[in-house]
């Protein structure tokens, strides 16, 4: 008897259309490398794009913080210069202050109170002036005991008191109240009496000796 098989075939062509739908071609596999090699290219590239983008971020950040840095630098130098100027200002608007004041009380003469104004250094203030035949007592207030020696000497560098001393000082909150005391004299009046003591005496007749 004989047997035919009918359906061993149909499954060879079925195991033969398996095996070529498993199996990529050639050419597909190559698109397949390729797109992968592009998209790995591409995100190379986007990321040495970004790290570019955040480089030239910073150097401009840095730019910006120098200049600024800088800026304040520069601003902080200039308000030194104008509080130092202001504190200049305001001394020599004390120093006018005081003259003006003194001369509306009319205490003392004029040359006098020129006098006390040079020989004023910073940082001391006057608060009141009395003269009276020639005897003078400046009050006034300073942030040191120094400031106010260097009142002090500068009065009698100036050839115009002598006798100058320290009456009082008293120290409260870093500020000095003291008070001085001199003898106002006019070393031109004086120079001036002196030539006409000299020119009287020197104009004398001469005194006969006693025989």
């Amino acid at each position: 008897m004989i047997r035919i098989n009918l359906v061993a075939p149909e499954r060879a062509t079925e195991k033969k259309k398996k095996t070529s739908v498993s199996t990529p071609s050639a050419p597909g596999a190559f698109q397949a490398y390729l797109l992968l090699t592009l998209f790995a290219g591409g995100a190379a590239f986007l990321c040495a794009a970004l790290w570019w983008l955040q480089t030239a971020k910073l150097k401009d950040l840095d730019a910006r913080i120098a200049a600024d840095e800088k800026r304040q630098r520069d601003l902080q130098a200039i308000k030194v210069q104008v509080d130092a100027f202001q504190k200049k200002k305001t001394l020599l608007e004390r120093k006018v202050e005081l003259i003006e004041r003194l001369k509306a009380q009319q205490k003392g003469p004029v040359h006098m109170l020129d006098e006390i104004s040079k020989a004023l250094p910073d940082y001391v203030w006057m608060t009141t002036l009395d003269e009276a035949g020639g005897k003078v007592t400046f009050g006034g207030e300073s942030n040191s005991l120094t400031a106010v020696a260097d009142f002090l000497s500068a009065l009698q560098r100036s050839g115009w008191f002598s006798q100058v001393d320290l009456l009082s000082g008293v120290e409260n909150n870093n500020i000095v109240t003291f008070t001085l005391g001199g003898t106002f004299k006019n070393p031109e009046e004086e120079a001036a009496k002196a030539r006409a003591a000299a020119a009287a005496q020197a104009a004398a007749p001469p005194v006969a000796p006693k025989s």
